[in-house]
C-alpha cells in the first residue's frame, strides 16, 4: 500500500501489554474505564514499558522529589500509554530521524525523568501568570479576546511533562461557580471581546453540566462571535469524543444566539506523528461532522520533534486527517523543562525549509509567548530582506539573546529563550542522564553556560546549524526526483512524455459520454 494511504501510526495493541491483556474492547473504548485506570506510578509503568532496575530506581527518586515539591508527577491514560514503544530507550523511528540518538517521543512527553530535576536555577518564566491579568476565570492579554480558565491545572486526562503550568497538589480545588460567573460577566461587559478560548487545564474534562452552562451563557452575549475549545482529549483520550458531547456543544454554543451563529473551533495539541493514530483520526472526523473546525498548537521540543523530518511528518499527517496546523510554539523557559528548549534560530531554519515543500495551510506560524504579559511574538523567517543586510539566517550561529518587539509596541532587550547553568551543573546533568538512558549522545540540552557573575560563556550543543539541501528535503519528505536536484514541479518540461503516458492511461477514456 502507498505510504500516503497508510500513514496513521500503529501503536501496540492493548492486549499485547501486560497491564491490559485481559481488558475487553468494550472496556478499552470506554472513557470512564480509561479514567479509572490512569497510570500514575512507576510500578504501573513497569508493566507497560521496558525499564532496567536502575531506571526504575531513578524514576522513583524523581517522582518522590516532585511530590515533595508539591507537584503531581504523572498521569497517563492507558490509551496514551499504549502509544509508547515497549522499549522507549530504543524506539523505532522513520529513516532520517537518527533513532539511535532519540528516546520514544511519547515517553519524553508524559514520563518525568531525572532531567526534570536538573538546571534548578533556570527560573520561572512569567508568561502564564494569571493573577495580575484576571477577573474571575477570565484572563486577558489582547484587546478582543480572553481565555476562560474553566478547569483546574490538574484536570487534564494526561499530564504533559513539558507543560508551562505546574501540576501542583493545590490545583485539586475545583473552580467555583462564582469565579465562573465573574468571568462570564466580564466577557459580557467588555464589548471589545469577540472571541473566547475555553481552556484550563482541559476544557473537555469538566462535567457536561458545567460545560453546558458556560457555553449557553456565552451564547447570550451578542458581541461574541467565536468560541474556541482548548483540549487534548482527542489526542490522549479519543474515546471521550462522543456524539453526546458534540451534540451538547453544538446546541449549547448557540442556544440563545440571534442572527449569525457563533463559530466553534476545537484547539488541540499534537506534538508528534506517533500521536496521529486511527483513533485520533476517527475522533477528528466525528468533530468535523458536527461542523467544527479543528486547529492545532505544536510545541517545538528538543528531544521530541526538533528534526526537520519529524516536524514535516507531524504537520502534514495532521493536515491529512483534517487538523489545521496553527502554531509551532517555542517551549517555555520554566524550571524543570529547560532540556526541552530548542534554540529559536533552529526553529526558524526548519520553518524556512518547510516553505514551498508543504502546503501553506499545512505550515504553522512559529511564535513564542514572552514573559511579563508580552503575549506571542512571531518568529517566522522572511524571504524578503528589505534592509539589504546580506546576512542570511543560516550564515552563522546566532547569539543566545535577542531584542523582542511585542504586539503592543514594547521592546524587551536581551530576551533569552534558553535556560542557564554553570559548566559544573551542565556536566553533572549530562552525566546523570547518560547513565539513566544507558548511552551517550541522546541527552543534548541547549543551555547557556554562565560564569559566577552570570556572564555568558557559550551555548551547549550548538557547534553547527542544520544543512537542509533540496535533495535532502526531497529524500526526507519522500518526493521522487525528476532531475538531479528537485521533484517534478513543472509538467510542461516533460509534456511529450506525459502525452504518451496519458494516451495509454484510463484517464483518456473517461468522460467519453459527457
Amino acid at each position: 500500500m502507498n505510504y500516503k494511504e497508510d500513514f496513521l501510526y500503529k501503536p501496540r495493541h492493548f492486549k499485547s501489554i501486560e497491564s491490559w491483556k485481559d481488558v475487553t474492547e468494550k472496556e478499552w473504548y470506554d472513557s470512564k474505564w480509561q479514567l479509572k485506570n490512569i497510570v500514575t506510578t512507576v510500578e504501573e509503568l513497569e508493566r507497560i514499558i521496558k525499564l532496567t532496575p536502575y531506571q526504575v530506581e531513578e524514576l522513583n527518586k524523581t517522582f518522590e522529589e516532585l511530590k515533595h515539591s508539591g507537584i503531581r508527577p504523572m498521569r497517563i491514560t492507558p490509551y496514551y500509554a499504549s502509544l509508547m514503544s515497549y522499549d522507549p530507550f530504543h524506539p523505532e523511528m522513520l529513516p532520517g530521524e537518527k533513532s539511535m540518538k532519540r528516546l520514544d517521543p511519547i515517553f519524553w512527553q508524559c514520563v518525568p525523568t531525572p532531567a526534570n530535576l536538573l538546571f534548578p536555577n533556570t527560573g520561572k518564566e512569567r508568561a502564564m501568570e494569571e493573577t495580575s491579568r484576571s477577573f474571575g476565570i477570565a484572563y486577558q492579554r489582547y484587546p478582543n479576546r480572553v481565555a476562560l480558565l474553566v478547569a483546574a491545572n490538574t484536570s487534564c486526562a494526561s499530564y504533559c511533562v513539558h507543560c508551562q503550568r505546574v501540576k501542583s497538589f493545590e490545583g485539586v480545588i475545583d473552580i467555583n461557580l462564582n469565579e465562573i460567573n465573574k468571568g462570564l460577566f466580564y466577557v459580557s461587559y467588555n464589548k471589545n471581546i469577540d472571541e473566547v478560548l475555553v481552556t484550563g487545564g482541559d476544557a473537555l474534562m469538566i462535567s457536561q453540566e458545567r460545560l453546558r452552562y458556560i457555553l449557553e451563557e456565552l451564547s447570550r452575549i451578542p458581541h461574541l462571535r467565536v468560541i474556541r475549545i482548548a483540549t487534548r482529549v482527542p489526542v490522549v483520550l479519543p474515546m471521550a469524543i462522543t456524539d453526546e458531547l458534540l451534540e451538547l456543544i453544538k446546541i449549547s454554543a448557540n442556544k440563545h444566539s440571534n442572527g449569525i451563529e457563533k463559530y466553534v473551533y476545537f484547539m488541540t495539541h499534537i506534538n508528534h506523528y506517533h500521536e496521529i493514530t486511527k483513533d485520533l483520526a476517527d475522533a477528528i472526523k466525528k468533530i468535523r461532522e458536527y461542523g467544527f473546525t479543528v486547529r492545532n498548537q505544536t510545541v517545538l521540543l528538543n528531544h521530541v520533534n526538533d528534526y526537520y523530518k519529524t516536524l514535516a511528518e507531524t504537520f502534514r499527517r495532521m493536515f491529512w486527517i483534517g487538523v489545521h496546523p496553527y502554531y509551532l510554539l517555542q517551549c517555555h523557559k520554566e524550571k524543570g523543562i529547560a532540556h526541552f528548549i530548542t534554540p529559536i534560530q533552529i526553529g526558524k531554519i526548519y520553518i524556512r525549509h518547510l516553505q514551498g515543500w508543504l502546503s501553506g495551510v499545512a505550515k504553522p506560524v512559529y511564535a513564542a509567548n514572552v514573559e511579563g504579559g508580552g503575549g506571542k511574538i512571531l518568529l517566522m523567517p522572511s524571504g524578503h530582506n528589505t534592509l539589504n543586510t546580506f546576512d542570511s539566517l543560516e550564515d552563522r550561529i546566532s547569539e543566545s539573546y535577542a531584542t523582542v518587539y511585542t504586539w503592543d509596541g514594547r521592546e524587551i532587550y536581551q530576551y533569552e529563550a534558553l535556560g542557564r547553568a554553570s559548566r559544573e551543573e551542565f556536566d553533572e546533568a549530562v552525566y546523570i542522564m547518560d547513565k539513566f538512558i544507558g548511552r551517550k549522545g541522546v541527552f543534548l540540552p541547549k543551555i547557556i553556560i554562565v560564569d559566577e557573575d552570570g556572564n555568558h560563556i557559550e551555548t551547549t550543543n550548538r557547534s553547527k546549524l542544520p544543512v537542509i539541501s533540496n535533495i535532502k528535503k526531497s529524500e526526507l519528505l519522500g518526493y521522487e526526483l525528476n532531475d538531479v536536484n528537485m521533484p517534478l514541479i513543472n509538467p510542461a518540461l516533460i509534456e511529450n512524455e506525459l502525452n504518451e503516458l496519458y494516451k495509454n492511461s484510463i484517464y483518456s477514456k473517461y468522460g467519453s459520454s459527457l
